[in-house]
This record gives structure tokens, sequence and C-alpha cells, in this order.
């Protein structure tokens, strides 16, 4: 009979946390709740215990069971040759209700430290390896006392539907499980979308929560060109670097998903003010429209979620850099060099067009640095 343990009642969270993680080292299976639906645990250095999770989740609709991280960064540990494409998915879409299907290539992944069933168990097309990063503290709390990864699939009922419920959880598992975590509903129900990255390939094996739009979202390319008000360089520059991708990539970039984002934002920008009426007709010789701009600020999010950001100034870039060090390698000039592009506001129609051909002369440089493979490919 399962032990049920209520989390929102519970006075001290780490007293549920140390019954989880006692049960997980002697080799006991758990049920506790991830954002889409309870899932049955078992820690990924016992065989015995996942020889008993696998056969208690593989039923008709039952999905391969996947290794729960505990952070983003550690999948490099089980993917070190991760492509662009996936450290983009990795990084905007972890922790979430997704399952990432990575090559793991068994001599230099740590998945060749697992034991050799339980590796059998995993590896999907023996080289492929599930893995998940949720945001349920009840998981994070026991991977930060365990000394190897968990494993876990999701709790399924008797139409192979995901449980979401805790009281259903306690019910369904109280033969299969020696604990269960009860937090209430989950926040999304349902199944967890999978995902499989194979290079810059991408292809849903299970569907889930997560839609086209979102998974495109997550695997597109990022550039963010900076400058102070978003009014005159920077636009100039998104509407000429979407013009140059275009006309490079233009099987990618006529695909009715969409492979890269180009933006712009500016450190003093008002946010909802349109372009400057030089800059409008500078584009506008060039075939270009810029009357719908509105300017905005820079914010944590996009540069976080950016490739690559591209500033106008050294300013720029060193404010960025003082404010969030730790994204300084992904931040650079737009010249390429220690060259700034003077801000032309104020300036004359002539003023402006020159700028915007100096801006154009410089992102032709970085246009010819990006590989095609950069760009995700999505697969019916």
């Amino acid at each position: 009979m399962a032990s049920t343990l209520d989390w929102k009642s519970s006075e001290d969270p780490r007293d549920i946390v140390h019954i989880v993680v006692q049960a997980l080292v002697e080799g006991r299976l758990v049920a506790l709740p991830a954002e889409t639906a309870y899932h049955v645990f078992a820690s990924g250095l016992k065989t015995e215990a996942v020889r008993k999770l696998v056969e208690l989740t593989s039923t008709g609709g039952a999905r391969n069971p996947a290794v729960f991280l505990r952070s983003p960064q550690e999948s490099l540990d089980y993917s070190p040759s991760m492509s662009r494409v996936a450290s983009r998915i990795v990084n905007r879409g972890w922790p979430g209700p997704l399952v990432l299907e990575l090559p793991a290539e068994t001599d230099s992944s740590l998945a060749s430290c697992l034991p050799q069933e339980v590796r059998s168990h995993l590896l999907v097309d023996h080289r492929f390896l599930a893995q998940r990063v949720a945001s349920h503290e009840a998981i994070l709390q026991a991977m930060r006392l365990l000394p190897g990864p968990l494993v876990a699939s999701p709790m399924l009922d008797g139409q192979q539907a995901a449980i979401c419920n805790g009281q259903d959880a306690a019910r369904l598992g109280a033969d299969a499980v020696s604990v269960v975590v009860d937090d209430g509903v989950t926040h999304y129900g349902g199944f967890a979308t999978t995902v499989r990255v194979d290079g810059n390939d991408c292809r849903v094996m299970a569907p889930g929560v997560l839609d086209a739009d979102t998974l495109s979202r997550l695997s597109q390319l990022i550039i963010l060109l900076v400058c102070t008000g978003n009014t005159c360089r920077s636009p100039m520059a998104e509407m000429l670097m979407r013009q140059m991708f275009a006309k490079r990539f233009p099987k990618l970039f006529a695909s009715r998903s969409k492979p890269a984002l180009i933006a712009s934002a500016g450190l003093s920008a008002f946010p909802g003010g349109p372009a400057s009426t030089e800059a409008i007709s500078v584009m506008n010789k060039r075939g270009l429209n810029l009357k719908n701009h509105q300017s905005r600020s820079v914010s944590e999010r996009s540069l976080r979620d950016a490739d690559l950001v591209l500033t106008m100034t050294n300013s720029h870039r060193c404010a960025i850099v003082d404010r969030m060090p730790d994204l300084a390698s992904k931040i650079h000039l737009l010249s390429g060099s220690d060259k700034d592009v003077s801000d032309p506001f104020g300036g004359s129609e002539s003023v402006y067009s020159a700028c915007a051909d100096q801006i154009e002369s410089y992102l032709s440089n970085w246009i010819g640095q990006i590989e095609e493979s950069w760009f995700p490919i999505w697969h019916d």
C-alpha cells in the first residue's frame, strides 16, 4: 500500500523529500507530479527498479521512459555533441512540458555510466535518449540529494490517458509504488510533447500540450539588433537583415515554419514609438516597409532568448554586458570590430542613407558566417 504525502499541507516539504529520496535509494518506485501528469520515478542507478518501472508503464499507449535532469545544462553531459538547434530548444523549453530525444553517444555520454540494462531500456532506436527538466520542487529537491539521475514515465489510467490528479495517482498507484506525493491537479494536464532533434532535423514523436507554433518559436534562430531608441539604426538593420536572409536562404524562408526571427530593440526606447521619418524613407527606397514599426525596449527575456545580439556601439554592448555578464559571449558589435555605427538622429536623409549602407556592409559579414544547419527543419 502506497504512502500518500500531501505536498500542499506539509509544514516542511523537506520531510517529504527525504522520504522520497529514501525510497528511491532503496530501489522502490515513487509517484511525483510534473507540470503535465503524475509520473512514476525510479533511480537510474537501480536496475531492478527501472525494470519494474518499464514493466509497470510499458502498456499499449505508454511512452518511452525519460531521464529527468537537474538543469538544462546537464543535458550536455548526456548529449555532448548537441547541435545548435537542440541547444536552443533545451535552453528555451526547459523546465517545461517537453521531452527531447537527443543523440547520446555512449562512449562520451554520461549515459555510459548507467547500468547496461538501464541503458537498454532508455535508448530509443539505439542512439537517442529521452530527456526532460521538470519544474516541480518535489522532483528538483529530490534530485539534489540523489547521486544519479531519475528515470520516469507518466502514470496512465485504464484508457491510456495521463493521470493529472493527485487523488487518482494515489488510488491507481497504491499497489505499484511505495510513495505518492499528492499536489492536486497538475498545471497543464495531459502529456508532455516529445520531440526528436537530430542535427537540425526536428520531428514530433509524440504529441502533447505544446503546439506546433510554440515548438517553432523554441527552435528558431533569434538575432536581436540593439541601438538606443529603436527608431533609426536597429529598425533599419532589422529590415535589411531580413531581406538578406531571405535572399541567401530562399527555400527556408519561403516555408510555413519560421526558421529565424530577426528583431530589434533599444536600451532607452519609448515603447510603441514609430520609426523616424528619414529611416522610413530610406528603407522605402530599398523596397522595405518601416511604416508599421513600433519601438520596444530591450528586456532580459529577449536577451536570454537570442542566439546572437548585435549592438550598434561599444557603449551599447558594455551596458548590456555590465548588466548581464553571463551573456557576454553572444553579444557583439555589429561592425565585428571596435567601430561604432553613429546615430543619424537629427541628420538629413542622406545621413540616414549612408548609415544604412554602413549597416548593410557590416550585416553581410555576419550573414556570411551563418550556416543552413543553424536553422531548424521540421518534418511531419
